[in-house]
């Protein structure tokens, strides 16, 4: 119930649709009905009417056929018309007011929430649980009411007639919305569980077509296959299930259904046997009988699409009401220059909780000097970013810029003043050149080109088919790792952040772009601030201070030189680095040509 009044205001917004739209529905569905009253009048008051001659007869059929053909065409036609178009219209609005409001709600989630959830299943909660309750909106704005106002109007038609036939035929339909109301229950549970294992599914198609190629390096198709086949197995026999509920509840109210006419007729042939019931209110009392079904039938059908619509209603506002804890204060403050320094005051952080991350972590960066953060695999460098882009919150501590909270500035003013470049270079399937202009979306084609320029990228993008306008693919496949890098790194150009943050921003680049890369950054306005992610310490030896971190804290911290001197932990990973570059390069090496002397033998 809570589901229905959360949305009801997206159904006030488009009220006047639906009201024009039952509207039309109602006189759709009643013309029909004064069918019965005209064959009444045809059996009792014109065929057998001794009174009017065969001509009179003959002359006033006519006139009652052409007033009926042009009541159909010219009131039902266009009523059926308006009908159609205003619902679909309606519920357009709605699903497209609920989508943007889910799209809204996924820029708002936290980082947390898509590490613990796939792709897939979010986008199912978007498009396909929004999308099944179109049937649901058909349901329960024109077709249950509509239907039920026309069951009235029959039931009332036949009390004119008869009130026992009439109760006998209103008993035989009250079982079949019993038996059907309690069917639909247990269907509604099913559906339930049959649209958690689709987004199941969904999730683990999505994420299997992104990791395709990886799955054929690794030569475990057969292992996909397999459990793709277990999630199929999962999801058929719900789907059977729901099958085999459904057709249970349709298949035992349309035996009633179909019954229902015949008995009401043979019971009714009983009073027109001792003239309690004319003839022509005999057939008339058939075709309401009949008519009839067509309520019953389309109320029990709309109870699949109620109970798929309500349980996927919930899902959505389910997804609505995940909470978010990274939020922006009641009154945040705009954040318009960078003038001082950023600084982590005994921060602590831990992933959902868990064991920390972040230990008591504490430095300063001030504005116009490049760092760096080092240490081993897990140790919490990029988690700092994290901190410092706010896609998390710190447990503990405290993150100041300039003075003020990190939590005081408005997200959108934080962020527009740093750029980001990770490791994975995220592309959209666009062209480059849109991918570029993302960062400032007025810049004219001269900046994008100078920013790649600046990235080293601008070469390669031009040999590309089309150049800046070739289409690069779902997360720019058709590019090289290295290729996507740069791009990433011009989009950070053209965006001329004050703080420029790099999570092994140039891991992809072979030797010799990285160096031109990094004398790119170096050539950077003296005003900007670079925060640099690296796992090869070569790259970092110009900053003006490195922070070491080993398991969450920082242990060292100092210039490149200053941090060998101190012979300690960043001295250790240095000379491990050394080696293991050294003796890459020896192996590259061309080995030394060797001349081959055969002994002579003894004969």
């Amino acid at each position: 119930m809570n589901a229905f009044k959360r949305f009801w205001p997206y159904a006030n917004q488009v009220k006047k649709l639906y009201v024009w739209g039952f509207v039309g529905s109602l006189f759709r569905f009643l013309i029909p009905l004064s069918v019965p009253l005209v064959f009444k009048y045809l059996f009792d008051g014109l065929l057998r009417n001794d009174a009017m001659s065969p001509a009179d007869k003959t002359e006033q059929l006519l006139v009652i056929a052409l007033l009926m053909i042009v009541v159909f065409f010219a009131v039902r036609g266009p009523m059926e018309y308006m009908r159609q178009l205003f619902m679909h219209k309606g519920n357009n609005k709605i699903v497209a007011a609920m989508r943007k409001d889910a799209f809204r709600k996924v820029h708002d989630l936290d980082a947390s929430y898509f590490a613990r959830h796939k792709s897939g299943e979010i986008g199912t909660r978007v498009i396909d649980d929004i999308e099944k309750m179109k049937g649901f909106l058909t349901a329960v704005f024109s077709n249950v009411w509509i239907e039920l106002i026309v069951l009235l109007f029959v039931v009332g038609a036949m009390l004119t007639m008869n009130a026992k036939l009439t109760l006998l035929a209103v008993l035989l339909v009250g079982f079949q919305f019993a038996l059907a109301h309690v069917l639909s229950k247990k269907l509604k549970r099913t559906t339930r569980l049959m649209m958690q294992e689709r987004s199941a599914l969904s999730g683990f198609v999505t994420e299997h077509i992104q990791g395709a190629l990886l799955s054929r390096l690794f030569a475990s198709e057969r292992r996909d296959r397999e459990a793709f086949e277990r999630h199929l197995e999962r999801y058929e026999k719900l789907t059977d299930k729901h099958a085999a509920v459904n057709a249970l509840s349709l298949s035992a109210v349309n035996v009633l259904s179909d019954l229902t006419p015949f008995l009401v007729v043979a019971v009714g042939c009983l009073y027109v046997i001792d003239g309690s019931l004319t003839l022509g209110s005999l057939v008339a009392f058939f075709a309401y009988a009949d008519r009839m079904r067509s309520p019953v039938a389309a109320l029990v059908q709309a109870f699949p699409a109620i109970a798929e619509g309500s349980v996927a209603m919930q899902r959505v506002f389910d997804f609505f009401d995940t909470p978010v804890t990274v939020r922006e204060s009641d009154r945040p403050r705009e954040w318009r220059e960078f003038a001082d320094a950023v600084r982590f005051e005994h921060v602590f952080f831990g992933y959902d909780g868990g064991r920390d991350v972040l230990k008591d972590v504490s430095f300063t960066l001030e504005k116009g000097k490049t760092y760096a953060f080092v240490g081993g695999s897990g140790g919490g460098k990029s988690t700092i970013l994290q901190l410092l882009t706010r896609m998390y919150d710190a447990d503990r501590g405290e993150i100041r810029i300039d003075g003020a909270n990190i939590k005081d500035y408005s997200m959108a003013g934080l962020r527009r003043h740093m750029g980001i470049v990770t490791q994975d270079g995220f592309l959209y399937s666009s062209s480059v050149k849109d991918n570029i202009r993302m960062a400032k979306p007025e810049a004219a084609d001269e900046e994008i080109e100078a920013a790649a320029k600046k990235a080293f990228a601008h070469e390669f993008i031009r040999s590309l088919p089309n150049g800046y306008d070739t289409e690069i693919g779902e997360r720019g496949v058709k590019l090289s790792g290295g290729q996507r890098q740069r791009i990433s790194l011009a989009r950070v150009f053209l965006k001329n952040p004050a703080i420029l943050l790099l999570d092994e921003a140039t891991s992809a680049l072979d030797n010799e772009s990285e160096k031109l890369v990094q004398e790119s950054i170096r050539g950077l306005d003296r005003g900007k601030t670079v925060v640099m992610i690296a796992h090869r310490l070569s790259t970092v030896t110009e900053a003006d201070r490195i922070f070491v971190l080993k398991d969450g804290e920082i242990v060292e911290s100092g210039s490149h030189r200053e941090l060998l001197e101190l012979d300690g932990y960043y001295k250790e990973l240095y000379a491990k680095q050394q080696a293991a570059e050294s003796g890459a390069a020896e192996a590259a090496a061309p080995a030394p040509k060797r001349e081959l002397k055969l002994a002579s033998g003894r004969g």
